[in-house]
């Protein structure tokens, strides 16, 4: 028995559940005219997303950043 529907779904409800809550905060902040609020919660809500939808791109981004600091010694 595998785990890996159970894995796939939680997945892709927990994209549906960002972008909804993207949508529902940016739309109470914008009418309350607190844009830069709307803003950053559409950013946060964005990279939220990201990690939810491809989780190694995070790893690919440090790897980056890692290498251009030269943080490894290497």
């Amino acid at each position: 028995m595998s785990l890996d529907g159970i894995v796939d779904w939680l997945s892709t409800e927990g994209k549906n559940a960002i972008f909804i809550a993207g949508i529902v905060f940016s739309i109470v902040l914008a009418f309350r005219r607190q844009f830069i609020g709307a803003i950053g919660t559409f950013l946060v809500l964005l990279v939220a997303y990201a990690f939810v939808a491809k989780p190694e791109l995070f790893g690919t981004i440090s790897e980056f950043i890692t290498s251009k600091m030269n943080l490894g010694g290497k």
